[in-house]
């Protein structure tokens, strides 16, 4: 495994001390889903020195997946995105430790899952919050903080849940029964939008919106999903060098939301994060009135017309493995 005197990771030194950069080698993160930013953070920082890693995801890749990962490609349509991100992290350092679960995570294996994290980074699907409930329970068991980020349009947001905290999964999201509901119930909840979009594009076309509402596939693209990733990334090295007991930036925690968009340049940190929501759905729809909006072309007709049939995926309640698609 690498070292301190592996040179793949010599020009980091720069900007971070040894003990920062052992705490890197050392650190072992578990990331539910790897269909999107998850894919992207997983491998930026095993680019970094993150070498032990357990990672979920039952699903395959497909060309609908080609406009935000940079594992889906011709060669790996068809291959489970787990398997795909174990060999491209491999391909950076051939001893890296990586558990793949192409099952997905499930009430049979998510404790074997985080054993041993010293960070969870939640990427699962949040039509199907049982498992990023579950995901979060198990960590609180072993006080391994969960990371979880989001994107929308050219923007990401992230926050982090504290095992210690009051502010859990569940009451940030809003789930029904808090800590003690049934992962059963929990799965057939739907998540309120103002309890996971934080940052509303301003320039964002509102037909979008009523096509989510029509049923059409959450939309995506590379710079948001991009964003995430470094956003991730970023609070991720915060969660390691707060661990070692490291001067610098502290992780932003629940119900803080740290948000960007690589689009405006505009970035900031809230404790209110669905005020802002509302505040910024209030302007977008203002822009969208005022003809300021940046027109998109996702409306059913307009999808078709390019052979876009593709709908929502389907919700699993069983509680056991599911999808783990983000946007």
């Amino acid at each position: 495994m690498w070292t301190l005197q592996s040179p793949e990771i010599y020009r980091n030194m720069a900007y971070w001390n040894e003990a920062t950069q052992q705490g890197l080698l050392d650190t072992r993160i578990a990331i539910g889903g790897v269909g999107g930013a998850g894919y992207l953070t997983g491998i930026e920082l095993a680019h970094m020195g993150v070498q032990r890693f357990a990672i979920a995801d039952p699903e395959p890749f497909e060309d609908v997946n080609a406009n935000r990962v940079l594992g889906a490609n011709t060669t790996t349509y068809g291959r489970n995105k787990a398997e795909v991100f174990t060999d491209e992290v491999h391909a950076i350092n051939p001893d890296a430790e990586v558990l793949t679960y192409k099952e997905g995570i499930n009430t049979d294996n998510v404790h074997a899952f985080v054993r041993d994290a010293n960070l969870v980074l939640d990427a699962t699907e949040l039509s199907m919050p049982h498992l990023g409930t579950m995901l979060c329970r198990a960590a609180r068991l072993i006080e391994a903080p969960v990371l979880n980020v989001e994107y929308v349009a050219h923007g990401a947001q992230g926050t982090s849940f504290d095992p210690h905290s009051k502010w859990t999964f569940e009451r940030f999201y809003g789930i029904e029964g808090g800590e003690e509901a049934p992962l059963d119930e929990v799965a057939e909840q739907k998540i309120d939008v103002s309890r996971f979009v934080t940052y509303v594009p301003p320039y964002a076309d509102l037909n979008t919106l009523k096509a989510l509402n029509e049923g059409a596939p959450t939309p995506s693209n590379m710079l948001g999903a991009g964003l995430a990733a470094q956003i991730a990334v970023a609070e991720t090295l915060k969660h390691v060098r707060a661990r070692l007991g490291e001067k610098g930036k502290a992780p932003v925690l629940a119900p803080k939301v740290r948000w960007m968009d690589a689009y405006t340049g505009e970035s900031g940190v809230t404790r209110y994060p669905r005020a802002m929501f509302y505040r910024g759905l209030a302007l977008t729809a203002l822009n969208n009135q005022l003809s300021r909006k940046e027109s998109a072309s996702y409306s059913i007709e307009e999808r078709a017309a390019r052979g876009d049939t593709g709908g929502h995926a389907v919700k699993s309640t069983n509680g056991h493995g599911g999808k783990h698609r983000r946007p």
